[in-house]
């Protein structure tokens, strides 16, 4: 399934949506944030697709905003100055809430360019596997701006406040090795091995139960920023549900086979 900027399949028990501008290093516009809001609602209520892989065809994952489109949003448009910038932020911004909160794993796939808006979509996932040419950054302050979809948010949280000042206030681009130190990136890999590294992490999230998994998902981001009981009431919640769950038994047979393999 597709549109015109994005592309989408479920195969395998993955569904993949591919960024699909490489003429304009994937550039994101406004095609690409409603193609990105229906891949992630579809492929979120499709059972086949257990793991959901993020990738920017051609030579990118992709080079942040359009500056077409930027200067459409921006564009005064009679009412007091900045609305129709902020109408578009916050549409753009539960777009990347809705791809964060999808109950599924979501691995993004990292190769040449990942900047701005790009960036920011990256760190919407749950794993970051990159190429080690790969380089990633956030350079919106050189042009006087500041990434605002959840460049600030996201980045301090995700980094802590050192690293996320570095990143958003010097603009620089970083080679992948740098923000793997950074604990952006889940893994760096060579080039050539980007694609079987990738596909042998997904295939490890395929073998885990799904339910556990989305729940372990929600648990853990529920906790972000709540106090240690209130988060541990969380933990006891999901665990009951899962204990309960009408597969459990027959997951948890298979489960211990897994383990027994192992020794």
């Amino acid at each position: 399934m597709a549109n015109d900027a994005i592309k989408w399949e479920v195969k395998d028990g993955v569904g993949t949506v591919t960024l699909n501008r490489p003429e304009k290093r994937n550039a994101i516009n406004d095609e690409v944030l409603h193609g990105l809001s229906k891949a992630f609602s579809e492929l979120s209520l499709n059972p086949e697709a257990r793991v959901i892989l993020l990738q920017g065809a051609g030579q990118a994952f992709s080079a942040g905003i359009d500056f077409n489109f930027l200067a459409q949003v921006g564009r005064d448009d009679g009412r007091a100055p900045g609305i129709r910038l902020r109408e578009e932020i916050d549409l753009i911004h539960s777009i990347m809430n809705r791809i964060e909160q999808t109950e599924k794993p979501v691995v993004a796939k990292i190769h040449g360019f990942c900047g701005g808006l790009g960036m920011e979509l990256a760190l919407t996932a749950d794993f970051r596997i990159a190429a080690e040419s790969a380089t990633l950054g956030v350079p919106e302050i050189i042009l006087g701006l500041i990434p605002d979809c959840g460049g600030t948010t996201r980045l301090t949280r995700m980094a802590g406040p050192v690293w996320a000042k570095e990143l958003i206030m010097t603009g620089d681009m970083f080679p992948a090795k740098k923000v793997y130190e950074m604990g952006l990136l889940n893994q760096v890999v060579p080039d050539a091995r980007l694609e079987e590294k990738t596909r042998e992490f997904v295939d490890k999230l395929l073998q885990r139960p799904p339910l556990a998994l989305g729940l372990a998902k929600k648990a853990i981001d529920w906790g972000v920023g709540m106090d240690k009981n209130s988060h541990m009431e969380i933990e006891a919640y999901v665990q009951s549900l899962l204990i309960t769950a009408k597969d459990f038994p027959q997951t948890l047979q298979k489960g211990f086979a897994q383990l027994l393999k192992k020794k």
